[in-house]
């Protein structure tokens, strides 16, 4: 009985994604969801932005202070998020070549979701070769970190165009706009970078179909030298601000202070669950997968590429934020279930995991514990506030 149940709620939403636009309603669905279930700060937004009957978020302030002065350092506390933002200047520098203020940037957060959902229903569809569980996975998204950023996130971090610079340089094989992607990612925040070795791995994939033929073959894919050159004209860029204007990123709680931070804060551990949620179950299904079928030197290069991410996210503080970067695995691990799963354990699959996004509350941590609460439980707290008045 259940499994005619589940068939036929599979049949009626095949049938809703039948029509060649899908991607468009899903996207912008996804966008809805993630707001309703992990409602911004609109009241602090506002505001701050428009009724400015409040002073300016620090990152805020401090975006608008590098859209005035770029390559200006400034003397902050080196344990802040606020120091680690000298060389995150794509943002600034956008903002001021298309004279846009917080506001439209905020905004062009929002629309950089839009593309990433669209993109990701796009891969998943051609990953698992079925639309339904595609778009289950890309709806579950919504409820992750990395899905929520794009329209929570009203303070400033803009980690939503590094998601999105990683993503849509997974759905290109074009050499310039990877490098573009990639090295403009960097200086959104340098934990673009450290994921985009998941991008080479991607691309070494889809190359060789899941054989390593050998590593320099496996590496040396036409698209990952654009990742390499992005590497390298990141380096040159920040060594020449750093001369000729003394910019410079300062190291405080980085590193092993960091972690020990985390651990004795027990953030450690929810940091690693909510970095990509349910999203850890395709990932770990790959994993014993290749250890099943014995392919140890793919299994070797998977986790290698995800090293970077992972040990950036442990050697700072808001791990989640941090390991949200990391979200193209998951991704790459889907490609390999879709090569070997029948389409019964897909969609089954794809429910698990969004059942299981749904579930995990929207905590994160940024060297505290923050929660992101849907819709009804910020209007039941407005009650209960006024309640206790």
């Amino acid at each position: 009985m259940l499994h005619t149940m589940f068939e036929a709620g599979f049949g009626w939403l095949a049938a809703r994604l039948a029509h060649r636009h899908w991607r468009w309603w899903l996207a912008g669905l996804c966008l809805l969801v993630a707001a309703i279930w992990q409602l911004p700060k609109v009241n602090h937004a506002y505001a701050q932005l428009f009724a400015h009957t409040e002073v300016l978020d620090g990152k805020l302030r401090r975006i608008s202070e590098q859209v005035a002065a770029p390559f200006t350092q400034h003397a902050d506390v080196s344990s802040t998020h606020l120091a680690k933002m000298s060389f995150r200047l794509a943002v600034p520098l956008l903002a001021r070549g298309l004279h846009l203020s917080l506001a439209q940037l905020l905004a062009l957060q929002v629309l950089a979701g839009f593309a990433v959902f669209y993109r990701v229903a796009g891969l998943l569809e051609a990953s698992l070769h079925d639309r339904v569980a595609a778009a289950l996975l890309t709806l579950g998204l919504s409820f992750t970190y990395f899905g929520y950023e794009y329209t929570y996130d009203l303070s400033g971090y803009f980690d939503g165009l590094g998601y999105a610079a990683l993503v849509l340089a997974i759905g290109t094989r074009r050499w310039l706009v990877i490098f573009g992607l990639v090295l403009a990612g960097g200086f959104v925040d340098e934990r673009v970078l450290a994921a985009s070795t998941l991008l080479v791995f991607w691309y070494g994939t889809q190359q060789h179909g899941w054989q390593v033929p050998g590593l320099l073959r496996f590496g040396l894919t036409r698209p990952a030298t654009a990742v390499y050159a992005a590497w390298l004209a990141y380096a040159g860029l920040r060594l020449a601000l750093a001369w000729r204007y003394g910019l410079h990123t300062p190291g405080g709680l980085v590193g092993v202070s960091a972690l020990l931070h985390s651990a004795w804060h027990e953030l450690l551990a929810l940091g690693l669950v909510t970095g990509l949620s349910s999203y850890w179950l395709p990932v770990v299904l790959a994993v014993a997968l290749l250890l099943f079928q014995r392919r140890y030197g793919v299994l070797a290069l998977l986790l290698a590429s995800f090293v970077p991410i992972l040990g950036s996210a442990l050697a700072v503080t808001d791990i989640t934020r941090s390991l949200a970067f990391g979200m193209p695995v998951a991704f790459i691990s889907l490609d390999l279930l879709g090569r070997y799963t029948t389409l019964a354990e897909r969609r089954y699959l794809a429910l698990v995991v969004v059942f299981f996004a749904l579930l995990i509350p929207a905590y994160f941590t940024t060297g505290y514990l923050q929660y992101a609460g849907p819709v009804w439980l910020v209007l039941l707290r407005a009650l209960a506030a006024r309640s206790y008045q």
